[in-house]
């Protein structure tokens, strides 16, 4: 017995040595390492250059202290005076450290960048995460909070990523680590407020006492106790107080945490993220990156409760940034991804925001596929370009969103909308210079959608049975199946026929289009009116037929004196009607032949019908125009 208790105390006795060799080291080396950061400030080295050494030398010093071990757990009697220096010159080291980072910030707020990096070595092994260290970040902290009031300005870029370091270790397992992260996130959230003019203009700071210290604050106080135990107040608290720059900073910090393989970590990253959206979303100023990290995170293969986590993001994002979301979905080449699909479905899934999102859709299919210089030939063509295929990521949305139940109301809602800019779309694709197993056919799915999810599944099993969706995308087809699509919808008495109307009504007047697009909006307007009006028809619809008498495309033209064509037995109800006469005498001077044929065919029909009265009171100019028509048939080219 007496054998084994001399061993223990030989074993004791060389353990405290070779402890007692190592704190001396350490102090040493710390000493060595402060001179040369401390003499970096001093230098006319590059202030980035600078601020690299000195970070370097402090995670060597980082390391070494904090790999030291730990005196608070009583591990040798406080009565023996060895080991009591021991305990010293252990705090000394300590001191020493934080002395270190208290002058590198009292020179430079900028350099509260390193209290993040610290936050980033302790998360790189387990030993790091203790009192020790978030008492050293908490104090410097304080330190700043304090000296931020001498400056009227600062720099301080890190606190977005530094909170959300603080904001995990506020919920750590250790208590003592919640409370000095509470107490230090208290301290940033100070520091913060103070970069912002604004908000002390706003809200007149006050004091109050906690423990015995006195701390700055505002109206709104957010005390550390409440930070360490409310994460919905801890969340509140940090987008009242960070910028929007720090604040999407912040966010998108904790977007990378998801990724982490330590799933309680990405819990409480999720936790945090999803309250600080709910109430403070609309602060974010990179919604495209924060997007842009969702989908590559999730195309890396994330676990089940990633891919959860990170859609339920998108949801979030998408409740408040309709705008920004779908751009940023948008943007991603055709096909879509898995990833991207799931995006899609996450955004789809919530019925409130579903007309902001196809606002925007509709928005980007206003505009072609990307339209460049071709080479070989003469003129403009349209092909397909990776530079530019947000038209085609627009049409193939549509058909993920169309279908979903959340979306049923808005598409009711959109109908002519959707309807006119997926024609449009079908148009570009039959002028794209491609081969036609090539050709990119969401717009004629979304069509098809469309269709079916309106309650219009007859009139899609008739084209298709008709061979429109077949050749709708070919060139030489495209008008013969608009007008077929059109004829169709009112064969089958299409029951948004009224909302259409208006629609069509409503861009016809807004002024000039591109002069393909036009064509199919006259198409379809007069289908329609042909179907559900009788004639005669409003001076409302007719001032646009008589307009279009002269239009420069030749087919609308014609188009529009058919349809005056059919009210020849109605002529003598027609208000106008002398006007309506001399706008197809001024048809005979088209330089287009079937144009002034159909003008004579026009004008022969109504005439017939005309009653006496109008017809003597316009019969000169009638002669007249023939007059002149005589000369200028014998002018046009055989």
């Amino acid at each position: 017995m007496i054998s084994s208790q001399k061993k223990q105390h030989s074993a004791r006795w060389q353990h405290m040595e070779h402890l007692t060799n190592s704190l001396h080291e350490a102090y040493v080396t710390l000493l060595c390492h402060q001179s040369m950061i401390l003499a970096m400030n001093s230098s006319s080295v590059d202030p980035l250059q600078q601020y690299e050494t000195q970070l370097e030398v402090t995670k060597k010093s980082f390391k070494m202290v904090f790999g030291l071990p730990s005196f608070d757990k009583g591990t040798f009697q406080t009565s023996d005076e060895d080991v009591k220096d021991l305990e010293i010159l252990y705090r000394d080291i300590l001191n020493l450290f934080e002395d270190t980072i208290l002058i590198l910030v009292s020179k430079d707020l900028y350099k509260l960048q390193i209290l993040k990096e610290m936050t980033m070595w302790m998360s790189e092994d387990s030993l790091y995460q203790q009192e020790r260290v978030m008492v050293i970040i908490s104090r410097v902290l304080r330190f700043a909070s304090r000296k931020v009031r001498e400056h009227t300005s600062i720099d301080a870029p890190c606190l977005g990523v530094l909170a959300a370091e603080l904001s995990l270790l506020c919920s750590h397992a250790d208590a003592s680590v919640t409370q000095q992260a509470s107490l230090g996130m208290y301290y940033l959230l100070c520091i913060a407020k103070h970069q912002s003019a604004d908000s002390q203009r706003d809200n007149p700071t006050k004091q109050y006492e906690h423990g015995n210290h006195c701390f700055l604050t505002s109206d709104s106080e957010f005390r550390p106790e409440v930070l360490q135990q409310d994460k919905t107040k801890l969340a509140q608290c940090i987008g009242q107080s960070l910028s929007p720059s720090l604040l999407t900073d912040f966010m998108l910090h904790l977007l990378m945490k998801l990724s982490t393989s330590d799933q309680e970590t990405a819990s409480k990253a999720a936790t945090v993220l999803k309250l600080t959206l709910k109430y403070h979303a609309q602060k974010v100023t990179r919604v495209c990156q924060m997007v842009d990290t969702i989908y590559k995170q999730l195309k890396e293969n994330s676990s089940h409760f990633m891919k959860d986590i990170l859609l339920e993001v998108v949801t979030l994002l998408a409740q408040m940034l309709p705008k920004g979301v779908v751009f940023q979905l948008m943007y991603y080449p055709v096909p879509a991804d898995n990833a991207l699909m799931l995006m899609w479905q996450a955004v789809g899934s919530e019925p409130q925001v579903a007309p902001q999102v196809l606002k925007e859709i509709l928005l980007v299919l206003k505009d072609k596929p990307w339209e460049v210089e071709d080479t070989m030939q003469e003129g403009r063509c349209f092909i397909l370009d990776v530079t530019n295929m947000m038209p085609l990521a627009a049409s193939q949305a549509l058909c993920m969103l169309l279908p979903m139940g959340s979306y049923k109301k808005t598409v009711a809602q959109f109908f002519p909308e959707i309807l006119m800019a997926l024609m449009f779309q079908l148009l570009y694709i039959s002028q794209l210079r491609v081969q036609p197993q090539d050709r990119p056919i969401y717009a004629r799915e979304g069509l098809r959608i469309l269709l079916n999810c309106s309650g219009l599944q007859e009139v899609d099993t008739a084209l298709k049975q008709k061979y429109c969706w077949s050749h709708i995308c070919q060139t030489y087809y495209y008008q013969d199946g608009v007008n077929l699509i059109a004829r169709t919808l009112c064969e089958y008495n299409f029951p948004q026929f009224p909302e259409t109307l208006y629609y069509l009504h409503k861009i016809l007047v807004q002024g000039p289009r591109r002069s393909e697009e036009h064509i199919i909006i006259v198409i379809f307007f007069i289908k329609i009116l042909d179907k559900f009006f009788k004639d005669p028809l409003p001076e409302l619809f007719l001032v646009l037929l008589r307009n279009w008498i002269n239009d420069s495309n030749p087919e609308i033209s014609k188009l529009s004196l058919q349809k005056i064509t059919s009210m020849a037995p109605v002529v003598h109800k027609i208000e106008n009607v002398r006007s309506l006469l001399t706008s197809i005498l001024d048809a005979f001077g088209s330089k287009d032949e079937t144009v002034v044929t159909q003008a004579l065919l026009t004008l022969r029909r109504l005439v017939d019908k005309l009653d006496k009265v109008n017809y003597s009171s316009l019969c000169t100019g009638i002669a007249s125009s023939y007059f002149h028509l005589m000369d200028h048939i014998a002018t046009l080219p055989n």
